[in-house]
């Protein structure tokens, strides 16, 4: 029996997540208003970055 690897490629899923996280954190910037602040907007997207992250990352992991 041969073994098979499995090549997971981290560009793609980093940048599915960034796109998903900017596109929610942008909608969510609009939420209450329909002239929301530049910051306002800014700080959703990059929570809406970072929650999307957490998702395909573990930053808890400590690198010794």
């Amino acid at each position: 029996m041969t073994k098979s690897m499995l090549k997971v490629n981290l560009y793609t899923i980093i940048e599915r997540a960034v796109e998903e996280g900017v596109a929610y954190g942008y909608m969510r910037g609009y939420k209450y208003s329909d002239t929301p602040s530049s910051e306002t907007v800014k700080e959703n997207i990059v929570r809406g970055v970072m929650s999307e992250l957490s998702e395909v990352i573990n930053f808890e992991d400590k690198i010794d």
